[in-house]
């Protein structure tokens, strides 16, 4: 690791020392005069001769004021705003966009009445026979006759993963439409993982005909350089199946989709995709999709803390993704066309990668130039709370202790924010200025004409032709504007948890220990209008809770209905969570401490611990067990 990177992934932790100098120069000199005087009962007359001029200013002084009422207007006013306007716009947005996939086929007739539906016919093993109805199937033409179709190649990681689990999220993908004609399923297994093999084996007997492909990867688990986690797990499967689509055409027409072992995506999410992908094909070779997601599936079982957190966490998503928005960062699961994930090289295996979302947007958004597309879905992906099997005191610190380490796990993600200012630092120093078609007219060489991201891969049964010939364009400029704005989204995300934190526990010690009469007008000024503008924020995190209400209502119904038009409802009886303001009410009351559990604490341990060391040993995070027999899927009616 060179000085640079080093010195760039500590970068957030020079940060906290630094505030921590600076609050200490700008307060702590009156501290200690205060309790060492004789006198407690200082007069005013005698304050100039003992503390020090008051009517002056120091510099420590001056910047402490300046930065903490900038980050408290960040934090609790400009953050909130944004965060309300995106929830608003989505659930707005939510509620047209599953109609707008039907026009792509208006022709077929979609229909919900049970009657026209195609239906899987399933087995248990245990012989009783039931079905699963596919949502939204269409009369005729079939999909399938299309020229040319959307091939989604769904990557689904798996370590030591429930089988239920993943054959919960396989039959919620086996009743989408475009399922059998248009979904190549990749179980991304672990080879550390003993029985991945077998897991692999069963789920793929159990959905063989349900998917036009179904097929497993088992990611090695000595690979030098490489650090355990779902990025080096994701970037092995993509090169695996990168293999499956040779000609140009297949490539142009693959998007790889990346889900969590419990994800549930709704079959308006790839409809949503194809038809985008079919309308724009020179846009969509280059584009990224994001989608918002929700924990809808057991939140009302789990810790109150652990589901404000979780509440929070997905707004953190939402709150980029919003029309307009010039960067849209996805959060657990997204889509990406094959020949933007190639151009880039594909998924990152080092620790610097353990934020595999948002680095592989960040991977996209240099490699480009910033030239790449994002484009919002809205038809969010219901996820599960971490739980606990655990009853009463024991399973709720044990559902605590496994928030906190997913929690520890996200911010350590804060190597991102290291990894974007050094890609930064490589554009204004010019020294990546190679254009897209400089690297392609090196593609004359039959070991380069592989995508950059298969060359490390050991299989070379064949060598992939150049699937880029037809993107020749040179790599622009960097919009300036979007490049501060991607900053002060990183800075929100790794900086304003600690920071915040800091200036409110300075503060309070300050005015706690030193009278009024010691302490500088400004200062004291300082103190009032971020405590004014911390109350401003529990008022605007209030209403964003109250919004997030209609969000959690409007996809928990979608889904239900999906499920029961699926025939899967029965099945899944428990997984969905209603929610109602007046129930919910603590949640509003545990945002500041929750904040502090699951958003400052871990940020500090993390980007503190990023000084001696950037590996973190990888828990996969303990999600709610289903207690359900697996079904074999046999035949397609």
């Amino acid at each position: 690791m060179g000085l640079v990177t080093r010195i760039c992934r500590c970068i957030p932790g020079f940060s906290i020392i630094l505030w921590v100098v600076i609050a200490y120069l700008a307060l702590g000199d009156r501290i200690p005069g205060w309790f060492s005087s004789s006198n407690t009962n200082v007069s005013a007359k005698n304050v100039k001769n003992t503390y020090g001029d008051l009517h002056h200013l120091t510099v420590s002084q001056g910047i402490y004021i300046v930065y903490s009422v900038s980050i408290h207007i960040l934090a609790c006013f400009g953050f909130p705003v944004r965060l309300i306007w995106s929830i608003w716009h989505m659930t707005d947005e939510m509620k047209t966009a599953k109609f707008d996939a039907a026009e792509e086929y208006a022709e077929t007739e979609f229909s919900d009445d049970k009657s026209s539906q195609h239906s899987l016919s399933v087995k248990s093993l245990g012989g009783t026979e039931s079905s699963i109805s596919r949502v939204g199937t269409p009369k005729i033409p079939s999909l399938a006759e299309i020229p040319e179709p959307v091939v989604h190649a769904i990557i689904l990681p798996s370590y030591k993963e429930d089988i239920d689990t993943l054959r919960e999220t396989l039959s919620v993908l086996a009743s989408h439409v475009l399922a059998k004609s248009n979904y190549d399923i990749y179980l991304a297994m672990e080879q550390r993982d003993p029985d991945a093999e077998s897991t692999a084996t069963q789920l793929i007997l159990v959905f063989a005909t349900s998917f036009r492909n179904i097929s497993f990867t088992l990611h090695p688990g000595d690979i030098s350089g490489e650090v355990a986690g779902k990025s080096s797990n994701v970037s092995w499967a993509a090169r695996q199946l990168s293999h499956n689509y040779v000609d140009s055409d297949s490539r142009k027409n693959c998007v790889i989709t990346i889900l969590d072992a419990d994800t549930h995506l709704s079959s308006n999410y790839f409809l949503l995709i194809t038809k985008f992908h079919r309308e724009n094909p020179l846009e969509a070779a280059t584009t990224l999709y994001c989608t918002p997601i929700i924990f809808d599936r057991n939140s009302n079982d789990v810790n109150p803390f652990v589901r404000v957190a979780d509440i929070f966490w997905c707004g953190a998503g939402i709150s980029g993704l919003y029309k307009g928005s010039p960067i849209m960062i996805p959060t657990s699961v997204y889509s990406i066309a094959m020949t933007l994930a190639g151009e880039v090289g594909g998924w990152d295996t080092g620790p610097e990668s353990i934020g595999e979302d948002l680095h592989m947007f960040l991977k996209c958004y240099f490699s480009s130039s910033g030239q790449f597309h994002t484009r919002i879905i809205y038809s969010p992906a219901s996820q599960s709370n971490v739980s606990s099997d655990l009853k009463g005191i024991k399973g709720a610190i044990n559902n605590l202790q496994a928030r906190y380490k997913q929690a520890m796990r996200h911010m350590w993600g804060s190597l991102d924010t290291g990894y974007a200012v050094e890609r930064a630092l490589q554009i204004l120093w010019k020294k990546n200025d190679e254009k897209l078609s400089s690297w392609l007219s090196r593609a004359s060489d039959p070991a380069d004409r592989v995508p950059r991201w298969v060359n490390d891969s050991n299989l070379t049964h064949f060598t992939p032709p150049n699937i880029y010939e037809d993107i020749d364009r040179p790599r622009t400029s960097f919009s300036k504007i979007n490049l501060i704005i991607l900053f002060h989204r990183l800075f929100e995300a790794h900086f304003l948890p600690s920071h915040l934190t800091i200036a409110l526990v300075s503060a309070v010690l300050y005015s706690a220990l030193v009278p009024p009469m010691l302490t500088h007008r400004l200062l004291l000024w300082s103190f009032g209008f971020n405590g004014t503008m911390r109350l401003l924020g529990f008022c605007l995190f209030s209403v964003y809770l109250f919004l997030y209400e209609s969000y959690h209502q409007l996809c928990v119904r979608t889904r239900e209905d999906e499920m029961k038009r699926a025939g899967l409802w029965d099945r899944m009886q428990g997984g969905f969570a209603h929610r109602a303001w007046r129930r919910n009410f603590i949640d509003y009351c545990l945002m500041p401490v929750t904040g502090t559990m699951f958003g400052t604490i871990p940020a500090v341990v993390a980007e503190i611990s990023h000084f001696w060391t950037d590996q973190l040993v990888y828990t996969v995070s303990a999600k709610p067990q289903l207690k359900r027999e697996i079904e074999k899927v046999v035949e397609m009616a």
